[in-house]
């Protein structure tokens, strides 16, 4: 009865959790070793932004992965981290390197643009300044809420992106919270390291898959029949921790 009684207990599941998160955040920057090592190495300045972008081409199946991790952790309350994130890499692998990679595409159009545009002062480049920052914040929103439904669900990439747009204006509010979850460690990295993401990337893809649990969950009921669900969505959707 004691054991029992321990191992229902908050220390019990505060540990579990614990071994989870930091198991699945090293498997992360396991499937990162390019990025992480190119990072490393590369003098931090613009001309280097091609050799960035390609290096991060395997981090595509790697958020993936993360955030299917993130999302059975929330939902079930357990993990079988390497078992778990090796089924969302490998799932959909095809369509998720295709979307990564025109999102990074997206990213490298619109850094180069607003790299031009703010080499001159004049009032016509800063508005159009203004008007790329903006897009690349919109990338982002769109990017994540892609990437949070092609690790759970089989879309059409056509459907993937109809269904991030649409979601991306509907649920605003957990937009918005994506984009400042991501500010939140962009800021707390200029304060500290720009490593920090390394260590703390299984919690950050907690958080937003909680944040975005909404959108999932109003896909489920509209978008999806029961049996194309996966196994743990099967037999009920998610209410909350």
């Amino acid at each position: 009865m004691e054991r029992k009684e321990f191992g229902q207990g908050i220390l019990f599941t505060f540990s579990n959790y614990i071994y989870w998160l930091l198991m699945t955040n090293l498997l992360f920057v396991l499937a990162n070793a390019v990025f992480i090592g190119f990072f490393m190495t590369l003098k931090p300045d613009f001309s280097n932004i091609s050799l960035y972008l390609l290096a991060l081409i395997p981090s595509g199946p790697a958020i993936s992965a993360l955030f299917y991790s993130m999302d059975k952790l929330l939902k079930t309350k357990e993990l079988s981290p390497v078992s778990d994130f090796i089924h969302g890499y490998k799932s959909s692998i095809k369509t998720t390197l295709t979307v990564w990679i025109s999102i990074l595409a997206a990213y490298f159009i619109l850094m180069v643009d607003l790299q031009y545009f703010q080499q001159s002062a004049s009032s016509t480049n800063q508005a159009l300044s203004i008007i790329i920052s903006l897009l690349i914040v919109f990338l982002s929103v769109l990017a994540i809420t892609i990437m949070a439904i092609n690790s759970l669900y089989k879309f059409r990439i056509i459907d993937l992106l109809k269904l991030s747009v649409y979601y991306s204006f509907r649920k605003f509010k957990n937009s918005i919270g994506n984009v400042l979850i991501l500010f939140i460690v962009g800021f707390a990295s200029m304060m500290t390291t720009d490593f920090l993401i390394i260590f703390i990337s299984s919690i950050v893809a907690f958080f937003i898959m909680l944040n975005t649990r909404e959108i999932l969950n109003d896909i489920e009921l509209n978008f999806l029949r029961v049996e194309e669900r996966s196994p743990y969505e099967q037999n009920t959707l998610w209410r909350g921790l």
